[in-house]
């Protein structure tokens, strides 16, 4: 079945209207159909009788591109309780309760499902900035923990806190407020990732294009990715921005935003390797590259969801592909509609693959129904 395999395999492709591209395996016979998604099926010979079977493929189908409007007023930046002023961050506890990083306004909201209006439960509802405990300045990433503790990255203080829950104010994890790149200190760290098995805190040092390491009670962090100045070097990177911690691997997943690629950097390695993006710093628009990416989450089957803000657009790959499809947002386009996003910050995903995005500048929180 070589050549008349090939043969097969291409005309297979080219009579099934979901077929991008196709694979031929010589060795095994096989020929494998692709979509815009993953492999939709594979051509099987037995006994001389080659059938095609098609692969039962949860994302077939896909995601609504209309989003609705779960929390904040689309275009209008406020601080009421149902309004945000560049909400930065969207994470979901196990009941789908929103909690969001409202950064201008220096706090984190806390919106349950079908809400009209959020409750602060980090930080001054009135707004106020302040480097007091009870205050934030600038919030960015978010964790919450299985007990309802929340993780802050409070960028504006160089600090990262916990507010523990029903806390009237937070406790300092990493920094000391002065923005230098000594090992105690952070300068502009945007983003946040933790181990929940051991507690290990992950942090991109942004300023000083780094990710230190925090364990548990620990007065220093370590350099774990970078610290060889901002750069597109293997060895080096350049404003990361949002962290993945991959338990599987023993990795950070990480967004090098002004290299505008998704890089792996091995816990212990000395440089990453290329996930997503240019290896030499390049924007771009097309299904491969990014656009200064900001954010990163995986799904319970390993697909990643970044959020291209520079391309205004949710790009979602397929475990082990290097070849998006957007999901949320029209690529170069931004707006207010429902259809379009105005620099997407962050993206979550919950149990049922909806997405929840922060449209940053206009203000809201959208859902992305997957069907």
């Amino acid at each position: 079945m070589s050549v008349r395999g090939r043969i097969q395999c291409a005309g297979q492709c080219m009579h099934n209207p979901t077929c991008k591209t196709a694979t031929f395996d010589q060795i095994n016979s096989l020929c494998t159909l692709f979509d815009d998604f993953e492999n939709i099926g594979q051509l099987i010979q037995d006994n001389g009788i080659v059938t095609f079977v098609r692969k039962v493929n949860p994302f077939s189908i896909g995601w609504n591109s209309t989003g609705i409007t779960v929390a904040g007023v689309t275009g209008v930046a406020g601080i009421a309780a149902n309004q945000f002023n560049h909400p930065y961050c969207v994470v979901l506890d196990s009941s789908n309760t929103l909690y969001v990083s409202d950064q201008v306004n220096q706090r984190v909201q806390k919106w349950l499902s079908n809400a009209s209006s959020a409750t602060t439960v980090a930080g001054q509802s009135n707004a106020m900035a302040g480097s007091a405990m009870d205050y934030l300045n600038y919030a960015s990433d978010l964790i919450i923990d299985s007990n309802g503790n929340l993780y802050i990255v409070d960028a504006g203080n160089n600090r990262v806190v916990v507010w523990n829950n029903g806390s009237s104010s937070g406790l300092i994890l990493a920094g000391t407020g002065i923005p230098v790149n000594t090992a105690s200190q952070l300068s502009g760290p945007i983003s946040i990732e933790r181990d929940s098995s051991s507690g290990t805190l992950y942090i991109s040092d942004t300023n000083n294009h780094r990710v230190v390491e925090y364990i548990v009670n620990a007065s220093f962090g370590t350099v774990v990715a970078g610290g060889n100045g901002g750069g597109t070097g293997i060895t080096q990177l350049y404003n990361p921005r949002g962290l993945y911690f991959d338990l599987s691997t023993n990795s950070l997943l990480i967004a090098n935003n002004h290299a505008h690629n998704i890089v792996r950097w091995v816990l212990g390695a000395s440089s990453w390797t290329l996930i997503i993006g240019s290896a030499s710093g390049t924007a771009g628009i097309t299904s491969t590259m990014l656009n200064y990416p900001t954010h990163i989450v995986l799904d319970s089957l390993g697909n990643m969801y970044v959020s291209d803000e520079g391309n205004h657009r949710i790009q979602f790959f397929l475990t082990g592909q290097s070849n998006g499809t957007t999901i949320a947002g029209m690529t170069g386009t931004p707006g207010n509609t429902s259809q379009l996003l105005y620099t997407p910050s962050s993206v979550a995903v919950d149990s049922q693959f909806n997405i929840y995005v922060t449209d940053y500048n206009n203000h809201r929180v959208q859902k992305f129904l997957h069907y």
